[in-house]
């Protein structure tokens, strides 16, 4: 297992503290989003720091304004979803997501029956520029005189990816949990925004689903790769069914993100297969030694939707098989002894270090405390890749 060190306390007895990282400019400058929950799903004290020296020193925290709002119409909470940034055109994506909660309160949700009354919407800011709606069928625009239009509302649905990837000519690739219109929250797909370097404009993929008995909740946190032989790729989390253990699901392009190929399991190169939880996952290309490593939870054991989220694995991904290499993989952490079956390791930042290249993953362990599960601390792990063999 790797090394870990507390990094950043839990907000309370009963408080988890969240922190997602990212670099602000081509150099060293970081960011942080912070922010606090006590229930699945609800965040709130949302804050931000600084640095401008990759970490060693931090501004003060400042308060993210306008994430949270209880308006006449309802409830909406705009989600920073932090930055991505592209070294070959010098540009700064900063990701939200809107959930518009129309006549009710923020984060009202149903999770017995999944008929969640929110709708989802994804936005993305150049260089600190104003948020642009990413469409990939006909609809309107936000009007923030009237936050919850129901034209605006049925159009366009859809739950941010976690990553983006950067092609060298300057295009950018960002899947999209996609939920048009007569799709509901079960049964959402996946659509790929390409945005044009020359003209600067978005364009969507096909959509691509997933068979009801692969998985009952759809295809869902989406992250992207560009391989060696520039295929795109995104792998996909799901969730198990009566049918079906759980597992992860990728689909490629491989005409420049234009067109996204049928749904597919994600398995080890020998083509055995392996569980996963309908957890979180990431993508990252290592500047050391030019791999791409995968960051999930891999169990050995059928899982039962989201858990249990332990161990917390990286593993090497073949570009040629697209697929795991099975000896490649090494755990991160995993669940000790004296811990509850309820720890989560998951929902964690990833983000590969300028200065060392290493890849940092910041962690918050929630359930680690048996009598308070949600007073969960960020944890530090340093990944330090091999070399490239000469």
């Amino acid at each position: 297992m790797l090394p870990r060190t507390r990094y950043l306390p839990a907000a309370g007895e009963d408080q988890a503290q969240w922190c997602g990282v990212s670099y602000l400019d081509g150099v060293l400058t970081r960011r942080e989003v912070l922010s606090t929950s006590g229930a699945s799903d609800a965040y709130f004290d949302w804050e931000e720091r600084i640095s401008h020296d990759n970490g060693k020193t931090w501004s003060a925290r400042r308060v993210i304004e306008g994430v949270t709002a209880q308006l006449p119409g309802g409830g909406m909470v705009t989600y920073p979803f932090g930055d991505c940034y592209d070294t070959c055109l010098g540009t700064r994506y900063e990701r939200f997501m809107r959930r518009t909660w129309p006549g009710l309160p923020i984060y009202t949700f149903h999770w017995g029956d999944r008929r969640h009354p929110f709708d989802d919407h994804c936005f993305v800011a150049e260089n600190g520029g104003m948020p642009r709606l990413l469409r990939y069928e006909d609809g309107p625009d936000f009007d923030p005189e009237d936050p919850f239009a129901p034209a605006f509302r049925e159009t366009n649905r859809a739950y941010c990816g976690v990553g983006m990837a950067f092609d060298a000519d300057g295009t950018v690739y960002y899947p999209l949990v996609c939920q048009p219109q007569g799709h509901g929250h079960t049964t959402g797909g996946v659509v790929l925004m390409r945005r044009d370097p020359t003209s600067g404009g978005w364009s969507a993929s096909n959509q691509v689903y997933i068979a009801p008995e692969w998985s009952s909740r759809g295809l869902l946190e989406p992250d992207v790769a560009l391989l060696r032989n520039g295929t795109v790729l995104i792998v996909m989390r799901g969730s198990n069914t009566d049918v079906t253990a759980g597992r992860k699901w990728l689909t490629v392009s491989t005409d420049g993100g234009r067109t996204l190929e049928p749904v597919r399991e994600l398995r080890y190169e020998d083509n055995s297969r392996f569980y996963s939880p309908s957890s979180i996952h990431r993508l990252v290309r290592s500047t050391r030694n030019g791999k791409l490593y995968w960051f999930a939870n891999i169990v050995p054991e059928a899982p039962a939707g989201n858990g249990p989220r332990y161990p917390l694995c990286l593993a090497e991904i073949d570009d040629e098989r697209v697929a795991v290499v099975r000896d490649s993989v090494l755990t991160v952490d995993d669940r000790g002894g004296d811990e509850p079956e309820a720890l989560q390791l998951s929902n964690f930042s990833v983000l590969e270090n300028r200065e060392t290249l290493v890849i940092e993953l910041f962690v918050t362990r929630l359930g680690e405390v048996p009598e308070h599960f949600w007073q969960g601390a960020v944890y530090k792990y340093v990944f330090s890749p091999p070399r490239a063999s000469s």
